[in-house]
């Protein structure tokens, strides 16, 4: 297509680049939107939960800088727009200021695009996460040349209209542009000082800029250890233990379950030491048990999708946990410890039985 406009008419196929341009950049945000809003990243200090999660990453951003990233990068998107809309019928002054405002969302850009880096072909949907600050550097460099070519060329019609010495000379220094890309980039400075000044009266830290990228895991700027991977849906009161709040469910550590690390919390753990009693005493009980625990309970744990959910079930459970305890204590010699060995690994476990 831009093969065909390049021998038509100028007019034509600068009003294809400019809806291109546009097409770019709106559409850019809209799907780069929808596609964060699909993933739902989760930042450092959560856990994956497998296979609810859609990826095994964490957000390449904190949450919590979140607004100083979004604030840089509209101030470059601000300046790309004016730019795109006015070209060179803007003062030059006016005009560096908008190069100093695109070098700012080009820089957070860069930045963006170094810390997916290293995933950005192990999963497609990292690949596309990248496309759009990608677009922007390549869409700014292509409008700032333009600029500068047609600007200086303007410029250069004029300046022997000019017999003051001093206002030829500040012409002819324009007619130069590494001046303007100079001058650009000395402005980016206490454009983002100013930019951080606000944002700290809305709560953001000076070094937000830096830590929106640091305080991450799985990613190249990554300084933050992150959880291990959880599984979720294998066992509904595992599930209830993870995704409940945790004031009232009371999460109390990790374990391990078929492999796999999984939340505990008290109830959890006294629901599996009543089935592992029963299992001990009455094994035909139990398979009847299990049989309906396997035909109800996992179906039951895809429903748990929210806190509010796991917080109903673990209430509807406390009678039901309750009664568990009543046997355990009633059969078992030392109750607590069958509890508290629940869920942990299976040579840690058999050594506590024996000193037991």
């Amino acid at each position: 297509m831009r093969l065909i406009f390049s021998f038509k008419n100028k007019p034509i196929k600068q009003r294809f680049y400019n809806v291109t341009d546009i097409l770019t950049m709106t559409c850019g945000i809209i799907f780069t939107r929808i596609l964060i809003w699909g993933i739902q990243f989760k930042d450092y200090n959560k856990a994956i939960e497998i296979p609810t999660d859609t990826l095994s990453l964490h957000s390449p951003i904190a949450s919590w800088h979140l607004p100083t990233i979004l604030a840089l990068f509209t101030i470059g998107i601000i300046g790309y727009t004016v730019l795109r809309v006015r070209k060179t019928s803007l003062p030059p002054l006016f005009t560096v200021f908008m190069f100093s405002f695109m070098f700012v969302g080009i820089f957070v850009s860069f930045l963006f695009i170094i810390q997916l880096s290293n995933n950005l072909f192990t999963d497609l949907l990292i690949f596309y996460l990248s496309l759009y600050p990608l677009n922007f550097i390549i869409c700014s460099t292509i409008l700032i040349r333009y600029i500068l070519k047609n600007y200086i060329l303007d410029i250069s019609e004029k300046k022997n209209e000019y017999k003051n010495i001093i206002l030829y000379s500040a012409y002819n220094l324009l007619l130069k542009s590494r001046n303007w890309i100079g001058l650009a980039v000395a402005l980016m400075l206490p454009i983002l000082i100013l930019l951080m000044l606000i944002l700290i009266l809305f709560g953001q830290q000076p070094d937000a800029l830096i830590k929106s990228f640091t305080e991450t895991s799985d990613w190249v700027l990554s300084t933050k250890i992150s959880p291990p991977p959880v599984t979720v849906d294998a066992h509904y009161l595992c599930t209830v233990s993870l995704r409940g709040h945790k004031k009232l469910v009371k999460p109390l550590r990790y374990g391990i379950r078929r492999n796999t690390k999984i939340v505990v919390n008290r109830q959890l753990m006294v629901a599996n030491a009543f089935e592992q009693l029963i299992e001990e005493k009455v094994p035909r009980i139990h398979k009847l048990i299990r049989y309906i625990y396997d035909k109800y309970g996992y179906p039951l744990s895809r429903h748990i999708d929210t806190a509010w959910s796991a917080d109903i079930v673990y209430v509807l459970m406390k009678p039901l946990e309750w009664f568990f305890l009543v046997v355990i204590y009633a059969f078992d010699k030392n109750p607590e410890d069958r509890i508290s060995r629940q869920y942990l690994p299976a040579t840690l476990n058999r050594r506590l039985k024996v000193d037991i």
